[in-house]
């Protein structure tokens, strides 16, 4: 019986990226988020977001009844397409929490982050496949 190798599975969803560019101004694209079982998230956009700032995807075909809430990533370049559009590397932003001596008990330090959390439309993750 032949071994066959596994090619890691790559998804691609469309997605809206919003952020700030290398001008100063704000941005809105569509564009397609493509999510590698191994070797993460990537997106192709014209803009090229401002250093060190983060863009906020949203998916265009939510996986679930309503509008999906923005993601919120870094966008590490890796290249240009030969149209000139810029390629990125994305690493989703982990919300800070809060910690139990900035609370007043700990289980009001929970509940406000919970309600941060949900305020500023942070979730988990975008895909699940990757």
């Amino acid at each position: 019986m032949p071994l066959t190798a596994e090619r890691p599975i790559t998804n691609s969803y469309p997605v809206e990226a919003s952020g700030w560019d290398s001008a100063h101004t704000f941005f809105v694209e569509k564009c397609e988020l493509e999510c590698n079982e191994e070797t993460g998230k990537y997106l192709t956009l014209t803009h090229a977001p401002r250093r060190g700032s983060m863009i906020f995807l949203r998916l265009l075909q939510p996986t679930s009844p309503g509008r999906s809430s923005p993601v919120a990533y870094h966008a590490q370049p890796i290249g240009v397409t030969r149209e000139g559009q810029q390629q990125f590397r994305l690493k989703q932003v982990q919300p800070h929490r809060v910690s139990t001596d900035q609370a007043n008990s700990k289980d009001q330090g929970k509940k406000w982050d919970a309600n941060v959390g949900k305020r500023r439309g942070f979730r988990r993750s975008m895909c699940s496949s990757c």
